[in-house]
């Protein structure tokens, strides 16, 4: 099954403001979300983990962000 994830993923992540992890989902080379949920933008896990894999591999492993609720419905694409 297919994983989703919000913005405060990545702010968990990067350890970053919500306005800074916006900021950077508006590079070009940060994925396209893959739909909305809530009102509220999503991304596949696995772009994100790839992307902050490459731009950003200083980021907080996984299992120590925090990460728990975050995780969108995957049945909302």
């Amino acid at each position: 099954m297919e994983s989703f994830v919000t913005i405060g993923y990545l702010m968990r992540r990067l350890k970053v403001s919500r306005t800074r992890a916006y900021q950077l989902t508006r590079r070009r080379n940060f994925p396209v979300p893959a739909g909305t949920a809530d009102h509220m933008r999503i991304w596949r896990k696995a772009d994100i983990d790839s992307w902050l894999a490459v731009h950003r591999p200083d980021a907080l492993p996984e299992d120590a962000s925090g990460d728990e609720g975050d995780e969108a419905d995957a049945d909302h694409p």
